[in-house]
């Protein structure tokens, strides 16, 4: 079996990369240290490898011994966890603090100029976008074609891996590229993506068209790939170390998650 084949094989991606938990990690590493200390006194030849083994398994896997974010949950102080960034709330990747999204996308033509209004997207923008999410979500080809236009590299190998641990997980040759809590939010997000390509939209950081894509997926009323009507709930969302209250928009039909916001009195908060 080729190397990268089995490292990939051994790799958990719900807990590393961008999804790694510092706190874990430390604990993991500090754990492994308490092992090898005494093991290197006795016989530093045998410490040697079970050191290696066992940071290899952390950066492979996010943790050695099962059960540590249940763990550092219990026993870390919020203090501790809110140091090494782990108590942030759901919001997508920073954009830049001058950029309005708002007028943002009521300049692409997403949403209704009314100030007066609630953010609600255009018929004509909500049409092209439905368009194009069906024929993606039915297409596996046209999906992963309008994926790799959004990555870098030249043609990259666009894989798509789906469970209920870790919600959908896109890359590109091996390299985490993004996730998502459906294949539905991804639908969307590439919707968007082919919506408004074009010389203003590429010119775009990358972060910022992320964090605009997810914006506009909690703004959806009917799901990209049922058609199913959309539903907002207050919900409490657990992941490694802490659990977060959310604000949640679902498909009533199906039930896939579209996006997941940061309670917040702002009527457009982002969203993930």
């Amino acid at each position: 079996m080729p190397v990268h084949t089995l490292v990939d094989r051994l790799r958990e991606p719900a807990y590393t990369e961008s999804n790694r938990c510092l706190p874990c990690t430390a604990v993991n590493l500090v754990l492994l240290g308490l092992a090898v200390g005494p093991l290197w006194v006795l016989s530093p030849v045998a410490a040697v490898p079970v050191g290696v083994a066992g940071v290899t398994t952390i950066w492979l896997r996010g943790y050695l011994v099962p059960g540590t974010p249940a763990l550092t949950r219990r026993y870390l102080p919020a203090s501790v966890l809110a140091a090494f960034g782990t108590l942030s709330t759901p919001v997508s990747t920073a954009v830049p603090p001058d950029a309005d999204p708002v007028e943002k996308l009521v300049g692409f033509g997403v949403l209704s100029a009314d100030p007066g209004d609630d953010p609600a997207l255009t018929p004509s923008f909500r049409a092209a976008w439905h368009e194009t999410a069906e024929t993606l979500a039915g297409d596996p080809e046209a999906l992963d074609r309008a994926a790799a236009t959004v990555t870098a590299g030249d043609r990259p190998r666009i894989t798509v891996a789906e469970s209920d641990a870790d919600g959908v997980v896109m890359r590109a040759d091996g390299s985490w590229v993004g996730q998502w809590p459906s294949r539905t939010a991804l639908v969307a997000d590439l919707a968007t993506e082919r919506t408004l390509a074009g010389p203003a939209w590429d010119a775009l950081g990358r972060a910022e068209r992320v964090d605009l894509a997810a914006r506009i997926r909690g703004l959806v009323e009917q799901c990209p790939t049922c058609r199913g009507p959309t539903r907002v709930s207050d919900e409490t969302v657990e992941s490694c170390c802490h659990t977060t209250a959310v604000i949640a928009v679902s498909c009533a039909d199906c039930g896939d998650r579209l996006a997941e916001f940061d309670p917040s009195p702002s009527p457009f908060a982002p969203g993930s």
